[in-house]
């Protein structure tokens, strides 16, 4: 056998292991644990349903999101909840009209309705606060990385429990907005100028909002913002109210606008972060100051599951990226530490991801955590 024959036999028998290699790692199931760098398994979902509402009614998108399950809200939330339905009408009418025909047809108060859309946030805030009481580490503050980029361009990783990955990923697009329709409602989506995404803050940010008359909901922040025409816009309809926890909310305008906008008890926070773009975790500049005097940046980020690490790797990511694109952004989303995959027994991961163009009106969503999946697209 010639040298060169020899060579390749060896190169393919390499290629071969390689490829082997690769195979036995997307052999891995939902729940394993896996590589911290080189995570792979198979996919939950490989497409995002789609569900075009965009010639429907008001009243025929309300039948719709009348069949999503919700979280249960104790009574003492949904009486709280009372003052928002009015606050959420002084914010996004149309959608608060469209969810009182769902709450007609569930035979429900509107304001249960809206207090099920926020209790999530008040049960982990709750969790936090006993954490803290105990000294324990805060892994509640432990997801989603957002990034607003200086075109129009806004996205998010979506991190929760490893619990909460399905096979019914679902993008709702009408003829105004496109968003998840999760709990039966509004959440991250985009209108015809404006992109919205989210982020959890919790105590960490200051006093919760629950028992306020300025309250409310987070599904009509949501909304206010997809019927904005512009970041400036809602800010203006925003301003003074409170949600039930402090929370982020990372936006886009197709003017080039970007801000990571922070409501709280006390008031609200408007970061225009750096001149290409804006990122944002779980934590305020306050708390990450107060936690990196008691301890080093490695303990502080295994302790706070990696908040600042992310945060910090949107902010490098823009300082040394030649492009802010659909692309770069889904390229951000797959890296550490903003990816989160199921690693030493942590059950917190991304659970899906999603990239906003509203300059261009396309929606990018992935069904999985987006290392595992390709995003779907769809287009007003």
């Amino acid at each position: 056998m010639s040298k060169t024959s020899l060579f390749t036999l060896k190169t393919t028998t390499l290629c071969l292991l390689i490829s082997t290699s690769g195979f036995s790692f997307a052999a891995n199931q939902v729940g394993d644990n896996l590589p911290y760098f080189d995570a792979q398994r198979q996919t939950v979902q490989k497409n995002v349903e789609v569900l075009d509402f965009s010639t429907s009614s008001s009243q025929e998108l309300a039948a719709y999101l009348a069949t999503i399950p919700r979280q249960q809200a104790p009574k003492e939330i949904v009486e709280a909840f009372k003052v928002a339905t009015e606050n959420n009408r002084k914010i996004a009418p149309e959608y608060t009209e469209m969810m009182e025909h769902q709450a007609a047809i569930r035979q429900v108060p509107v304001e249960q309705l809206f207090a099920e859309a926020s209790v999530t946030d008040w049960s982990v805030n709750q969790k936090i606060i006993k954490s803290m009481q105990q000294n324990q580490a805060v892994e509640e503050l432990n997801g989603c990385t957002t990034v607003a980029f200086n075109n129009g361009i806004v996205g998010q990783t979506n991190d929760l429990s490893i619990n909460a990955l399905s096979d019914n990923t679902t993008i709702v697009k009408t003829d105004s907005a496109m968003f998840l329709p999760t709990d039966g409602a509004h959440f991250q989506g985009m209108g015809k100028h404006v992109g919205i995404v989210i982020n959890f803050l919790g105590i960490t940010a200051g006093d919760d909002g629950l028992g306020s008359s300025n309250l409310v909901s987070t599904d009509a922040v949501f909304a206010a913002a997809t019927s904005a025409k512009s970041i400036q816009d809602f800010i203006n309809k925003i301003e003074g109210y409170s949600t039930i926890t402090p929370l982020n909310f990372t936006l886009a305008d197709d003017q080039g606008n970007h801000a990571a906008f922070r409501i709280h008890a006390d008031g609200t926070e408007l970061i225009s972060g750096h001149t290409r773009g804006v990122g944002h975790a779980n934590h305020t500049e306050g708390f990450k100051q107060n936690m990196l005097e008691k301890m080093e940046a490695f303990q502080a980020n295994q302790a706070f599951f990696n908040t600042f690490a992310r945060e910090q790797a949107v902010y490098s990511f823009l300082d040394y990226s030649p492009e802010l694109t659909v692309e770069s952004m889904q390229w951000l989303f797959n890296k550490k530490p903003i990816n989160l995959s199921k690693y030493q027994g942590k059950d917190f991961v991304t659970v899906e991801a999603m990239v906003f163009d509203v300059k261009n009106g396309c929606a990018y969503v992935s069904g999985d955590n987006p290392r595992f999946t390709d995003y779907s697209k769809t287009c007003f």
